[in-house]
């Protein structure tokens, strides 16, 4: 009997000790995304406020126009899309990864290219004939807009080139603290969309002329949006991450309990023993 009170002793021990760590893992995650909301609201409005010059100065753009924007032409003699997915490189967040993976597999076909945000999805992909691109898995870590302004000037540039047909955005959408929902952004061809809650006030005043303002804004509003939907994974990353470490500490919790309980139950059962033994003794003593 003291064999087994001796291991659940440890194993309550040793469930208290994780149990600390899960809940000081939920307490830094809570802190950290409340940080990087905070980020990605400051990013929003002016993301919102590029696209929407942008969307004005699209209307003075003819179809002759179009030529000397680039960014805006389609090459349908290229059936290969590249994907910008956006994973993490810490681990304890949850389905967050595999989720993001599983939409990503669903939509890739054979041919197409990735460019890896983020080491927890390399080796994930189930599609044959896929190439990844690793110089940007680090691109998350201590995360700064001249990062993003690379990876918009790599993209722009495979794109101008004819490489790819369009080139996607996979990421997770942050809708609540308890709702992410893996979904993809085309980024190339440049088409804005225009957003029906943002209104310009005032209507933007160009100079020389909206033509050269729109070529200057396109790079603009493509770091924008880079960094906007990668602040919006990261947010959904830490989020994902909390509820699972906070998931961890309320299993701890009941586990804590039951053992407890286990732990009571032999110990009074032990007790018991040890008095009927003492009692019998003393009976066949006298």
């Amino acid at each position: 009997m003291s064999d087994n009170l001796l291991k659940i002793r440890r194993r309550l021990s040793s469930v208290t000790a994780t149990r600390k760590i899960t809940n000081a893992m939920e307490l830094v995650s809570s802190s950290k995304l409340t940080k990087k909301r905070r980020m990605l609201e400051n990013v929003v409005d002016y993301a919102k406020m590029v696209e929407a010059i942008c969307l004005e100065c699209l209307k003075s753009v003819s179809e002759e126009e179009e030529e000397n924007f680039p960014l805006l032409l389609t090459h349908p003699n290229s059936s290969k899309t590249l994907y910008v997915v956006i994973t993490s490189s810490l681990g304890l967040c949850g389905g967050y990864n595999f989720n993001l993976i599983k939409y990503l597999n669903s939509i890739l076909k054979e041919g197409d290219e990735v460019v890896m945000i983020g080491t927890k999805g390399l080796k994930k992909i189930e599609v044959d004939n896929v190439g990844i691109d690793k110089s940007f898995l680090d691109i998350s870590d201590k995360f700064t807009f001249n990062k993003v302004q690379k990876l918009e000037q790599k993209l722009s540039e495979v794109y101008t080139n004819g490489e790819y047909n369009k080139v996607t955005l996979v990421y997770t959408a942050y809708k609540n603290a308890l709702t992410f929902i893996p979904t993809s952004f085309s980024l190339l061809p440049f088409i804005p969309q225009k957003d029906e809650n943002y209104q310009i006030d005032y209507p933007p005043i160009f100079c020389p002329n909206s033509n050269e303002v729109f070529s200057l804004l396109i790079p603009k509003y493509l770091d924008s949006v880079l960094y906007e939907k990668i602040a919006e994974a990261l947010v959904s990353e830490e989020a994902s991450r909390r509820n699972a470490m906070e998931n961890a500490t309320d299993n701890a919790d009941e586990l804590i309990d039951e053992l407890q309980i286990t732990y009571n139950k032999a110990r009074q059962a032990s007790i018991t023993s040890q008095i009927t033994e003492i009692v019998s003794g003393r009976l066949e003593e006298d």
